[in-house]
């Protein structure tokens, strides 16, 4: 399965069809890149957040740990220094501690030991407790800092006033001697919730100036592929008349006759049982022509092929048609047209091309036609069989005198209608 197939795109040989795919494509693109980099904006924004918070958190940290060294460690003669916060000391270190973070956005605290033992917290109801598969906290007792923001329904802050749907960034610092041997670990909640509105709009702002920046680009893009597209569709169109058109002479050339005659011979054969219609086919050729190239050369040739082509189309419908199918061989095919009338059209054309001279190399020539007439009959199996006939009546007017109109017979049974109807 190819591209298309996955798509189920329909790709038409045509260069509006691959300017709107190509639109369709800059479009998802668009979108794409505006969905990826919104939510990357996003990303960097709230990491810019977290990593001023995690900064802050631990300079407090570091802050307190130096401050309130006296009450967090305590030595012991023949043993190591370890954390204290024990009786007296948690009350003092409590009050301490909130009135240095209170000009500070942080609406909770807790110090765990090296056991993972929740020592000291601005919630009480915490006290005591193990958070044994912490990772986080594993990280901070391993000497990390792990910071992380999260939103939360519920929230308490240090003056035990309840805040709802807040961004708080939970920051594990380490708390180390001056040997930096960790004892145990701060764990602190900054409220961020101040920011969530200007991350947002930092990255709706990026967003926004991407989108219009992405706008002007496809947008140039377009201008410049549609400029080319129409000259792709003009040089297309110019292409198919060359491919269809007889250099020369300006009508049709056999290919396109064969092609058009095919489609005009599947319609009637399709309206047989109802409309009865019929195809009338015409073939001439001009008599005694090498003698006009031999004689005045094939300019003048050139000149009287040119000249009995425009009095064909005077001389039909303007749906018919008409083309040249080979030297000084034409066709003429009349669609929806009896053999009788086909006569008629036959005599009108031998009649427009010996009325009157044609002028080449500053002579006035006359020039006459042999014309055969065919119509097409349900015997025939392709375009082929009715353009054989009307070869054949040509030869004939040929070998009866030339200047005239022949025909030879078919299986074709001429109905009583046919010469009764005029199509002029």
């Amino acid at each position: 399965m190819n591209i298309n197939d996955l798509l189920n795109i329909k790709v038409r040989n045509d260069p509006d069809s691959l300017l709107n795919l190509l639109v369709k494509a800059a479009v998802v693109s668009i979108l794409v890149v505006i969905v990826i980099s919104g939510y990357s904006f996003y990303r960097i924004f709230s990491g810019f957040v977290i990593k001023n918070a995690e900064n802050n958190s631990v300079q407090l940290c570091k802050v307190l740990i130096d401050q309130q060294r006296d009450l967090m460690f305590v030595s012991v003669p023949g043993k190591e220094i370890g954390l204290g916060l024990h009786g007296t000391e948690m009350f003092n270190f409590d009050l301490s501690l909130r009135n240095y973070l209170a000009p500070f956005d942080i609406i909770k605290v807790k110090v765990y030991d090296a056991q993972k033992k929740i020592i000291y917290s601005t919630d009480p109801m915490l006290v005591g407790k193990v958070d044994e598969n912490n990772q986080r906290l594993k990280n901070a007792l391993a000497g990390k800092v792990d910071a992380k923001m999260v939103t939360k329904d519920n929230a308490t802050d240090l003056a035990d006033e309840e805040l709802r749907d807040v961004d708080v960034v939970e920051t594990y610092v380490p708390i180390t001697t001056r040997d930096n041997r960790v004892l145990g670990s701060f764990e602190v909640y900054m409220n961020t919730t101040a920011y969530r509105d200007q991350i947002r709009l930092g990255a709706a702002v990026m967003t926004t100036l991407l989108t219009m920046v992405l706008i002007v680009v496809f947008g140039f893009s377009y201008l410049l592929v549609r400029g080319g597209t129409v000259q792709l569709k003009e040089a297309q169109s110019q292409l198919e008349i060359i491919a269809i058109t007889d250099p020369l002479t300006g009508i049709h050339n056999r290919g396109y006759l064969m092609k058009r005659g095919g489609v005009e011979l599947e319609r009637v054969r399709r309206s047989l049982d109802v409309q009865k219609l019929s195809l009338g086919c015409i073939m001439l050729d001009l008599d005694h022509f090498k003698r006009v190239n031999d004689t005045k050369g094939h300019a003048a040739g050139d000149n009287v092929l040119k000249s009995v082509a425009l009095r064909l189309r005077n001389s039909v419908r303007p749906y018919d048609v008409i083309g040249r199918y080979g030297g000084e061989e034409f066709v003429v095919l009349l669609p929806d047209t009896s053999f009788e009338q086909s006569l008629v059209v036959a005599e009108r054309i031998a009649e427009n091309i010996r009325s009157e001279s044609i002028e080449a190399e500053g002579e006035q020539l006359l020039i006459t036609a042999s014309l055969g007439v065919s119509c097409s009959c349900e015997a025939d199996s392709c375009l082929t069989d009715v353009i054989k006939r009307a070869d054949e009546g040509m030869y004939k007017a040929k070998t009866e005198g030339r200047d005239r109109v022949a025909w030879v017979s078919s299986s074709r049974k001429i109905r009583p209608s046919d010469s009764t109807t005029s199509i002029f």
